[in-house]
């Protein structure tokens, strides 16, 4: 193993970085990401698998659930939150600079629930905003952290899925 900053491997990031610029096939590759979420058959308790790794979802007992793990909504602001620590961490190697400490707080307020428990028609179900702000600790000034925050969130895949019009294409298929 080379030189590592922040737990990566400066060579094998550089030998990725180098790859996806050339491979177009390694591109298409890593553009497409799948999930699959299985009721557990009870109640608003759900099974996700992603990739070889699978975790619980789940409503909390205030809306009528187990409470067995986070619900979908959490999820969303979570994988806001990795994928802004993925970029960070990424943009702050790339650049040299070693990390201490690093943790993004997260708060999202949803426009209106009503709607999405058909109560309501007012606004829509969705987060209306997301705060999402990061304490960091780094051997670099301030000036080149907060250019490694724009660049993370400037870059950031869920980051932009949130702040975009994404189409969705729902379809219904029965098991027989």
């Amino acid at each position: 193993m080379g030189k590592v900053i922040n737990g990566l491997d400066i060579e094998s990031l550089n030998s990725l970085l180098d790859e996806a610029r050339k491979n177009k096939e390694l591109v298409q590759k890593i553009s497409k990401w799948y999930a699959r979420v299985r009721w557990a058959g009870s109640g608003f308790t759900f099974n996700s698998y992603v990739r070889n790794h699978s975790f619980t979802i789940s409503e909390p007992s205030e809306l009528g659930g187990p409470d067995k793990g986070p619900n979908a909504v959490e999820y969303v602001i979570s994988a806001l939150g990795a994928c802004y620590l993925t970029g960070f961490i990424l943009n702050a190697t790339k650049r040299g600079v070693n990390i201490k400490n690093l943790e993004i707080a997260l708060e999202g307020e949803i426009d209106n629930i009503l709607v999405f428990l058909g109560i309501s028609n007012e606004g829509h179900p969705g987060y209306r905003k997301v705060i999402a702000k990061a304490y960091v600790e780094a051997d670099c000034d301030e000036k080149t952290l907060k250019e490694i925050w724009e660049e993370t969130v400037r870059t950031s895949p869920v980051g932009n899925t949130l702040a975009r019009n994404v189409e969705i294409v729902p379809q219904l298929s029965l098991i027989k």
